[in-house]
């Protein structure tokens, strides 16, 4: 009997320092997730500098590695302030320099057929041509 109380005992305190841990560190992601309001986000600051297609590239980098992507945008601000880079950035450049840091982003591409006044995807294209061929 007394056996068996100690065991219920053991695994009530393990039960209780797993839910303590699983506070603590619920608590230290709720405080590392708060910003100061003061600081603008770099990645998004940095989406007003960049052409076409540069918005989609910081953003699929930004889903791959965030802390990268966000120390990047920094550091091309930075060239971009002190007139080291011209602006707009190209996106084409954006997505290989992420490339080159190791970052496998991938951007959907689309290619477009435009024959007599009208645009259509190659795929439809294709088709309508090997349908009514």
């Amino acid at each position: 009997m007394e056996d068996e109380d100690i065991t219920l005992k053991l695994i009530k305190m393990r039960k209780m320092m797993m839910r303590m841990a699983q506070m603590a560190r619920a608590k230290e992601g709720a405080e590392q997730d708060v910003k100061p309001a003061t600081e603008p986000d770099p990645v998004e600051e940095l989406k007003e500098h960049v052409s076409e297609r540069g918005d989609e590239v910081l953003a699929s980098a930004y889903t791959e590695n965030p802390e990268l992507v966000r120390k990047v945008s920094a550091a091309l601000l930075k060239a971009l302030r002190e007139g080291r880079i011209e602006e707009p950035i190209d996106a084409g450049d954006l997505l290989m320099l992420f490339r080159r840091l190791g970052l496998r982003v991938q951007v959907e591409t689309k290619l477009m057929v435009h024959r007599e006044g009208e645009t259509k995807d190659l795929r439809k294209a294709i088709e309508e041509k090997w349908h009514t061929g």
